[in-house]
């Protein structure tokens, strides 16, 4: 693949960024770097089982450093080209500071779509339970946006409703399987010339 390949993908919490991620990634045979892979491996480190009891038990000012120290190592992955970053964030970072990218996607998908995911992923067999879930999800989700929302806008003045201001292509698969997802992406690519080598 091109040195200068670098394509970035995005998206709330169980948008299918990570699935649709890797596809591309195996797809045009790039290294793939995660945003959240960094902050799993801070959280292990400070005995954390989740990211999401770490940067809720966390200090603001400690996520803050992290989130720049990561976005720091993504942009150094840019420079070497021949990637595809999966971040929440980069797509952003990359528009206001002119990092060149191939393309930026954006992947969301209605909030009730992406509890059923996360439920169905836990594959949990008791009704009741799973009723439970889907509630502590949707909250967990909702809460993680905001979250994001404002620590974002704090840090580097993105307006995090707004996708479209920072992203190439910005797509609503909430009633598209990862295929379907996958294969609109690769045309889109493909059109505006980025294509597998």
């Amino acid at each position: 693949m091109n040195k200068q390949f670098v394509l970035v993908i995005g998206g709330p919490g169980k948008s299918g960024s990570s699935t649709i991620g890797k596809m591309l990634a195996e797809h045009f045979n790039v290294d793939r770097i995660y945003g959240g892979k960094f902050f799993r491996e801070e959280a292990k480190k400070d005995g954390f089982s989740s990211v999401k009891d770490f940067l809720e038990e966390m200090p603001q000012d400690e996520i803050e450093r992290l989130d720049i120290e990561v976005d720091n190592k993504l942009r150094e992955y840019a420079k070497r080209g021949s990637v595809l970053i999966e971040s929440k964030t980069f797509a952003a970072i990359a528009t206001i500071e002119n990092i060149p990218c191939s393309s930026k996607i954006w992947l969301d998908a209605d909030l009730n779509v992406r509890v059923e995911r996360a439920v169905k992923k836990e594959q949990i067999e008791n009704p009741i339970y799973r009723s439970i879930r889907r509630f502590q999800i949707r909250r967990e989700l909702v809460n993680r946006y905001k979250i994001d929302k404002q620590r974002y806008k704090k840090l580097y003045g993105i307006d995090y409703e707004n996708p479209k201001k920072y992203n190439d292509l910005v797509i609503d698969n909430s009633k598209q399987s990862p295929e379907e997802t996958f294969n609109l992406i690769v045309n889109f690519l493909k059109d505006a010339g980025i294509k597998k080598e």
